[in-house]
């Protein structure tokens, strides 16, 4: 009988594919994003995992899937120590310059060639080039 495997699990289908199961770095239980034709390939796949995790290489898949909305907005609120001027400030460039460009897009979705066409779109619109800045750096000007 073979052994328990140390990391993740690997088992056969009614379809005679194998799927693979992992809990990651953050304590989530994870599938593979899709099954394997052999055990091995399964196994190949599962080990570079590990050697991700361990290496401290592995990105959690389900970040990008998140819109560029939810994710800046919990940004914000997750920065410990703002104070509430800043706050404002970055709710505000959000709201106003962000969001309407952005906010539905998915993270993982947005390319540079997309925020250089939303930058030349704010200062064609009149916005200054300082915040047009600001909102590409996340910097409020010390306020």
């Amino acid at each position: 009988m073979p052994g328990k495997r140390r990391f993740g699990r690997v088992r056969r289908l009614p379809s005679g594919r194998y799927q693979v199961r992992y809990r990651g770095p953050d304590g989530v239980d994870r599938p593979a994003p899709s099954t394997f034709t052999t055990k091995t390939d399964a196994e190949r796949w599962l080990a570079r995992i590990e050697i991700e995790i361990h290496d401290d290489h592995w990105r959690d898949p389900d970040l990008g899937r998140a819109t560029f909305g939810e994710y800046a907005a919990a940004w914000i609120k997750e920065r410990p120590g703002l104070r509430p001027n800043t706050v404002q400030v970055y709710q505000y460039m959000l709201a106003s310059h962000l969001q309407p460009f952005f906010g539905n897009r998915a993270v993982a979705d947005i390319r540079e060639a997309h925020v250089r066409r939303w930058r030349g779109e704010l200062l064609d619109s009149g916005v200054s080039p300082a915040s047009v800045a600001k909102n590409l750096s996340g910097n409020s000007g010390g306020v």
